[in-house]
């Protein structure tokens, strides 16, 4: 039994910062941050704006793409690093304000940049269990807020964007809305807790100590965000790579196949290592990391949803996603848009 994306959503705050507005707090140029990263500017949520409401704006869009009502959704996943509370979770947050929207399960995932895999195998399961119908599955991000702007933290702070995106995805692919479906074939997810500690906020935490967040953590940043950006770049490229060799050969094709590759926008240097490591040319690559940062677990939602209003999703077109964040997490996911009738 198969599982089908039949619609896409997101939202972006209003505020566009510039390098040229962020470099001077961070101690360095525009172009020193264009050059490291290829971020010219990024979405920033303003003081009223939290991840939860970026969430829910994104999540009633692909109801709406889906032709949806949000009294058929059977379970909520979503996924975020920047959580409007430490409790409850930011998927509760959004049940309660889609009006129509039954007590269904509302889950959070904790695995980052990753949250559109392993929600997405979640949803599968689910689906292919009988134990859903209509799974919506997000990820949003209002990390903006938690940036230390300071030059100790350029390398960290000039990288994130806030933003969210969702999708609707269907036991089967009948879509009132549009003639769109994306087939979902396969997910393949993996985890190494090696390195938990080489991308994360560890504050607030029971792990620090006698408490969860005391003056002594805060001092020492602990409430921040915090990389070890080498160990990162490295295990991110060789990974994906992986992921992708290993998920095309299990389904019988090769990256020569893929016709449009979806992945999570942690910066334009990855992105072109990953067209060159898979001799996947840089046209087939989504990528909007340019215009909104990297926007962590909303990431590859986003760029699936530009995909989408950009006419990139055709029919019979094969789809790769591939992710990679803390945990450290990371996996990829093969698809293919089916051509309905249209009316279906």
């Amino acid at each position: 039994m198969s599982c089908y994306i039949t619609g896409c959503g997101a939202a972006l705050p209003a505020r566009i910062v510039t390098n040229e507005e962020l470099a001077p707090q961070l101690g360095v140029t525009p172009e020193w941050i264009e050059a490291k990263s290829g971020i010219r500017e990024r979405r920033w949520a303003e003081a009223h704006e939290s991840a939860s409401e970026l969430a829910a704006i994104a999540v009633r869009e692909a109801l709406n793409d889906a032709g949806a009502r949000a009294g058929q959704i059977d379970y909520l996943i979503g996924g975020t690093l920047s959580p409007d509370y430490q409790v409850p979770g930011i998927a509760p947050l959004v049940q309660r304000t889609l009006a129509g929207c039954g007590n269904v399960p509302a889950v959070d995932l904790r695995v980052g940049c990753c949250a559109i895999l392993y929600s997405l195998q979640i949803a599968r399961a689910l689906i292919e269990s009988h134990a859903a119908r209509h799974i919506v599955c997000f990820g949003a991000e209002a990390q903006s807020k938690g940036l230390e702007l300071n030059e100790r933290s350029a390398e960290l702070s000039m990288l994130f964007g806030d933003g969210a995106g969702a999708v609707m995805v269907s036991h089967q692919p009948h879509n009132s809305a549009n003639d769109f479906a994306l087939r979902v074939d396969d997910v393949l997810i993996a985890t190494d807790g090696n390195f938990a500690e080489d991308l994360g906020v560890r504050a607030p935490g029971s792990g620090n100590g006698a408490r969860w967040l005391d003056t002594g953590q805060m001092e020492a940043g602990l409430h921040r965000p915090a990389m070890n950006g080498r160990s990162v770049i490295l295990h991110a490229v060789r990974k994906l790579s992986e992921a992708a060799a290993a998920i095309t050969t299990r389904n019988e094709i090769n990256c020569a196949q893929i016709d449009l590759v979806i992945p999570h926008q942690a910066n334009a240097n990855l992105l072109r290592s990953l067209s060159a490591q898979l001799r996947i040319p840089d046209e087939r690559i989504v990528s909007n990391v340019a215009r909104y940062g990297n926007t962590s677990g909303a990431s590859a939602f986003l760029a699936l949803t530009q995909a989408k209003r950009e006419g990139r999703l055709r029919p019979g077109a094969r789809i790769l996603f591939l992710a990679f964040g803390a945990g450290f997490t990371w996996g990829a996911a093969l698809g293919q848009v089916i051509n309905l009738p249209s009316g279906c």
